[in-house]
């Protein structure tokens, strides 16, 4: 029997239109989306096939069409796979959900409710900004480095910490462009890039969406993981059901510790890790991350019709 893997799932942002065409023509992944629609909506399958970049980057959309695309690929990946074994499950920002549901703390049905009531929290969030705001990816020798200056523009905070060298900032577009500024005018060791997103996830201009993310987890069964569940709201393995659901209430405005979280199951001894996605990103940021980790990406394409 092959050795057990850690299963990784990404966050917003890897969304893209067509993302769901292939996958939809595998009976095992469109079984997966028909269990979704009554709670993801009815436009689910077009926001996988013909809904176009600009729609599908808005919030609301990409966290519907990514949370269906992780699902489907993996439970189609799984039924092909039915001696696999899993030894973790991480999931990037929102990807978290995802993983909890292949580590069976949480089905199918319970996390499409739980994934409706995050977009349209973080949504909510993003229309009622009163001035524009957003991410900017960063990237040094050593993110350390760009925590540290990020700390000197009032209105920046690090809102994802990704790998050893890359991370990305939070705040008003105003204060981001002034700390892109700053770096090139001090020829600090960061390179940056203003992203083209709706809002600074993970910081505190998403307060407001804690109350209805808790709302809704009021009414969601979770149980306790089957294997371990390393959340980058904390970065470590995460089993009672009860802080679980906290932290999927902070993970709003925390700083996500994807880093710590990849690092924390290698220490616990994860070695293989395995993407299984339209466009795999994590799984391509362990070199960055740990020493020794093999990594497999699964596209659409390797999976059975």
């Amino acid at each position: 029997m092959p050795d057990p893997v850690c299963a990784l799932f990404a966050g917003q942002s890897v969304q893209e239109a067509g993302m769901g065409a292939e996958l939809l023509k595998r009976s095992a992944a469109r079984a997966v989306i028909e269990r979704l629609k009554p709670f993801l909506g009815a436009d689910l399958e077009a926001l996988l096939t013909t809904t176009p970049d600009a729609e599908l980057a808005k919030t609301f959309n990409a966290q519907r069409a990514i949370h269906a695309s992780h699902l489907a690929h993996w439970l189609a990946y799984r039924a092909a796979n039915p001696g696999l074994a899993l030894n973790g499950a991480i999931g990037h920002s929102m990807g978290v959900v995802a993983a909890l549901v292949a580590a069976e703390a949480l089905t199918v049905e319970d996390s499409g409710r739980f994934i409706a009531a995050r977009a349209k929290a973080f949504s909510d969030c993003c229309a009622a900004f009163s001035e524009p705001m957003g991410l900017a990816a960063a990237s040094c020798d050593d993110f350390n480095d760009a925590a540290e200056s990020a700390a000197e523009v009032p209105g920046v905070s690090v809102a994802l910490w990704n790998t050893r060298s890359k991370g990305t900032l939070g705040g008003t577009l105003k204060a981001l462009e002034a700390y892109a500024a700053k770096a090139a005018a001090e020829d600090w060791p960061v390179r940056v890039k203003i992203l083209k997103v709706e809002g600074p996830y993970h910081t505190a201009a998403f307060e407001p969406a804690k109350a209805p993310l808790r709302a809704a987890l009021s009414t969601i069964p979770l149980s306790a993981p089957k294997v371990p569940v390393y959340m980058g709201t904390s970065g470590k393995a995460e089993a009672d059901p009860a802080r679980i659901k906290e932290l999927l209430v902070e993970q709003a405005v925390a700083c996500e510790r994807h880093l710590a979280a990849v690092q924390a199951a290698f220490a616990a001894g994860c070695r293989r890790f395995v993407e299984v996605s339209f466009k795999p990103q994590p799984v391509t940021w362990l070199s960055d991350q740990v020493d020794g980790a093999a990594g497999t990406a699964v596209t659409t394409d390797a999976l059975p019709l």
